[in-house]
């Protein structure tokens, strides 16, 4: 199983625990100093047993790590092992713009400023670490048409727990909910009834990036919009959905109370 040593300033310490936790579920072995040093032990003792033992030491750049002495000493002994097992070994890991140590300025570095999910792939490639293993419901758009990647399945994982999140709302609420079929996939409407007054929110995945759109088109069945109306951009997540869905609520029940016709769940079987 491969393993790695992440090298980082303490300032750093937030991203390097999701990075640390998202590297375990790839099956990777993480030495990350938080979780191998107990109390009473030799912090330099540990640490260079860490590097010696390890397959690879990612070294976290950032302004506070390469102004650090503790991390300039963990990359000198991890570059005089690179020097021994004349193999590559420091993995540089871009997390903040910085200057860039000298040794390190002519190696390619996995990306993590603009886009983590960008990053976490380029990191797992320079480990050899499979696709299946990468892949996941955070990061399944970057593996979009992409053959032989099981991007799909997580798309359809995805909107099940979009769904979910949603059905609960509308049950909190007193709103009905009406998931797409065939005729318009990916999609779902939430609507409140009451004498005299009807409104409604649709959610569709639309595009090649499977992004959220939204419609505030009057309609109880999603399937009876036309894709011009999904005109108000949601982005990718679950949550801003919610929130949307949820203010859309909120703002309902404000004004109009809640809604008095009888509310109805209907779900189209995945």
């Amino acid at each position: 199983m491969t393993s790695i040593f992440l090298c980082h300033s303490s300032v750093d310490k937030p991203f390097v625990e999701k990075l640390a936790n998202d590297l375990k579920k790839t099956k990777i072995n993480v030495w990350y100093s938080n979780w191998e040093i107990k109390v009473g032990e030799s912090i330099l003792g540990k640490i260079e047993e860490g590097i010696r033992s390890q397959d690879y030491l990612g070294i976290i750049l950032s302004p506070d790590s390469v102004a650090s002495q503790w991390v300039k000493s963990e990359l000198s002994t991890a570059w005089e092992k690179q020097l021994e097992i004349r193999r590559v070994f420091v993995l540089p890991i871009l997390y903040r713009d910085c200057d860039i140590p000298y040794i390190l300025r002519d190696r390619k570095y996995a990306d993590f400023r603009f886009n983590y999910n960008q990053g976490f792939i380029e990191l797992c490639s320079g480990v050899g670490i499979e696709t299946e293993r990468i892949i996941s419901e955070n990061n399944w758009r970057l593996f979009v048409g992409k053959r032989n990647t099981p991007w799909r399945t997580f798309r359809e994982q995805e909107f099940k727990r979009l769904v979910t999140v949603l059905v609960d709302r509308a049950i909190q609420y007193k709103w009905s909910a009406w998931v797409g079929g065939c005729a318009n996939p990916n999609s779902m409407t939430l609507s409140a009834l009451k004498p005299g007054k009807r409104h409604s929110v649709s959610i569709k995945m639309v595009g090649n990036n499977h992004e959220y759109m939204a419609s505030l088109r009057e309609a109880y069945n999603p399937n009876h919009l036309r894709a011009s109306d999904f005109d108000i951009p949601l982005g990718t997540s679950i949550n801003s959905c919610e929130e949307f869905v949820w203010r859309q609520m909120k703002d309902f029940r404000f004004n109009y109370g809640e809604p008095t016709k009888k509310h109805i769940i209907l779900q189209h079987v995945f």
